[in-house]
């Protein structure tokens, strides 16, 4: 099988965040939401791409999480669960994410009501960002830059 030029991946249900590691008796605990999604994302990339390798040059990373709710969590920690996920299987180590791009979508607080007036978005109402339907999901595309090189300073 050719290796893909690159990797996309949508995940449907709402975002999760990496949660902080937890001491118990000077054991450190990681979450276990997090232990969980973070298997989901690993799982969900290795049934889309089972014989792919990870990229072992630099690498772009895109990351939308559209979210069911407004405000927490933070935009970091959405990103930080993605990168530590894909470890190993989209590529060697997330030291090579050399460019990233993530946005959280939320629901709009107002939305059009049944008679056509702007209302306050109410429980049960569609999810909806910019005035469009969605679902929660988490949509990630990665992509190989061979030709990749840092900015040289002083030249």
């Amino acid at each position: 099988m050719e290796q893909p030029s690159e990797f996309t991946l949508c995940l449907p249900g709402d975002p999760v965040p990496k949660g902080r590691p937890r001491v118990y008796n000077g054991h450190a605990m990681t979450p276990k939401r997090t232990v969980r999604a973070e298997e989901r994302l690993f799982a969900e990339f290795r049934l889309k791409y089972p014989q792919a390798k990870p990229y072992q040059c630099p690498v772009r990373l895109e990351a939308e999480f559209w979210m069911s709710h407004r405000g927490r969590p933070d935009l970091d920690n959405l990103l930080k669960l993605v990168l530590d996920s894909l470890n190993g299987v989209a590529y060697v180590d997330d030291a090579q994410v050399v460019e990233s791009h993530a946005s959280k979508r939320m629901p709009d607080l107002w939305v059009y009501g049944a008679k056509g007036k702007y209302r306050k978005r109410k429980s049960g109402d569609p999810y909806t960002c910019c005035g469009h339907e969605y679902e929660p999901h988490l949509y990630i595309r990665i992509k190989p830059l061979p030709e990749w090189e840092p900015n040289k300073q002083g030249d």
